[in-house]
């Protein structure tokens, strides 16, 4: 038998939009340790400004500092050594 195909949504920057505003509220739910479900809606909006500044603003108001926000999206490297080239 053939596995069954999985129905791929395409995430449009309207649908970023939406899910975040939808999911902003649930980040802090488990303290200082975000799902993998969130941390993944976090990388993925980064396509779409509106929605990763609604997603951010959730993650700061949950108490994540914003370099660690940044860090966890892929916006700067995770290392010093790595953002000064050494």
């Amino acid at each position: 038998m053939r596995k069954a195909k999985k129905l791929h949504v395409k995430e449009t920057p309207d649908f970023l939009r939406s899910r975040a505003r939808r999911e902003a509220q649930y980040i802090g739910r488990h303290g200082w340790r975000p799902s993998q479900k969130d941390i993944q809606q976090l990388r993925n909006s980064r396509r779409d400004a509106l929605a990763y500044l609604t997603l951010a603003r959730a993650w700061k108001q949950a108490g994540f500092p914003l370099t660690a926000i940044k860090r966890i999206a892929g916006r700067i490297p995770t290392t010093r050594g790595e953002r000064h080239g050494l």
